[in-house]
């Protein structure tokens, strides 16, 4: 998060933070009461300032749909009001057509409807971004994707996962595909990167599975193995943090909801463990604070106690967004609530551990009154 592309939204909350030390509870009660968050209707007002956003859309989207004026007008009022979010990543991309969108500007309204904008590892996503990018409609966009489906089916090569190479991270495919100009050049990179491809971000699952081996199997005394731990264990010890398992909401405020939310559970982890689902952006974010006392990357080596918090945050930061970033996630955002606590989290002092410092915040928030 560059200081220069925050948001006011983001600039209000990260100045909470850097205004002296917070206790949990008074990060709690900031965030019921002050912080400020951004919302999808939000997005969509800073995508298209125009004062026919509305109009635009309900146009284009009953077009698109073939649809009557009417269901689309409901759908459209519905997403400007803040009654819900598209959850179809089909009907995000319809919106950015519909709305002229450019690429950059398309990945932000993603990510603020998900936990990542434009999927750079999804052949799919690559069309509709080349197609973004180069201000085709989307009926030509649709044609294109077509062409490419039949020249490029996912899954006809060796795959990623059975290479021997080093393997490709998502911001080399994104680096690559960013010079692609036209539809010759789209075809030239799907030559060499289709085999790299897929529905599922196969370098962050790999961190994922190295990062999980961390906390099932940790090295006991000088070097001795200890017993291995289960998924079921790592969930309770490292990622629980005080946040119940209950799936009944119902007496839950506001916040304790949005928290709860996706965070997650022994099933989830077995799911992306066994590729059932695809490793979520929350659970990178929860494994990479967890593990952050056997990070051996030589910037790991300096010595953080030595500074004073504002400057301990930055650096984890930086860390943590090129962390993100390698995984083509959405770096961390003081806007969205669950990013502002992992934030808070990482301002520590005197050799206080993140996650530690995180599931006190958990544990007063789901307190039982």
């Amino acid at each position: 998060m560059d200081k220069d592309d925050m948001t006011e939204i983001s600039k209000n909350n990260m100045k909470f933070l850097s205004n002296g030390e917070k206790t949990p509870a008074e990060l709690i009660e900031f965030l019921k009461n002050e912080a400020m968050f951004g919302s999808f209707a939000q997005a969509l007002r800073q995508a298209y300032p125009n004062e026919d956003l509305e109009e635009r859309l309900t146009e284009g989207i009953a077009e698109i749909r073939n649809d009557t004026v009417s269901n689309a007008a409901r759908t459209v009022q519905n997403w400007l009001k803040g009654r819900n979010v598209p959850k179809n990543r089909e009907t995000l991309f319809q919106i950015c057509f519909v709305l002229g969108l450019d690429e950059y500007s398309a990945s932000k309204l993603l990510g603020a409807a998900s936990e990542t904008g434009i999927h750079y590892r999804n052949r799919d996503e690559l069309v509709y971004a080349f197609c973004l990018r180069t201000g085709l409609s989307y009926a030509e966009t649709l044609a294109l994707m077509q062409k490419v489906k039949k020249l490029y089916p996912i899954g006809q090569g060796k795959g990623l996962a059975d290479k021997e190479e080093k393997a490709v991270y998502t911001r080399q495919v994104r680096d690559a595909f960013s010079y692609v100009a036209n539809v010759d050049e789209l075809m030239e990179f799907f030559d060499e990167y289709i085999d790299d491809l897929g529905m599922f971000h196969e370098t962050a699952y790999r961190k994922f599975t190295e990062l999980m081996e961390l906390l099932q199997q940790p090295d006991g005394i000088n070097g001795a193995k200890e017993r291995r731990y289960t998924v079921d264990e790592v969930m309770e010890t490292y990622m629980r943090m005080h946040v119940p398992e209950t799936k009944k909401t119902g007496n839950y405020t506001l916040l304790q909801k949005v928290i709860k939310k996706y965070w997650p559970s022994e099933s989830g982890l077995l799911n992306m463990k066994n590729r059932k689902e695809d490793v979520s952006r929350k659970v990178m974010i929860l494994l990479y604070l967890v593990t952050e006392a056997f990070d051996d990357e030589e910037d790991s080596l300096y010595d953080m106690e030595k500074e004073d918090a504002d400057t301990v945050l930055e650096i984890r930061l930086e860390k943590m967004n090129l962390f993100l970033d390698r995984y083509g996630m959405n770096l961390l955002d003081a806007a969205n609530q669950f990013d502002l606590l992992v934030l808070y989290a990482m301002r520590t002092q005197g050799g206080e551990c993140v996650s530690d410092r995180m599931g006190a915040v958990l544990d007063a928030l789901f307190e039982t009154p």
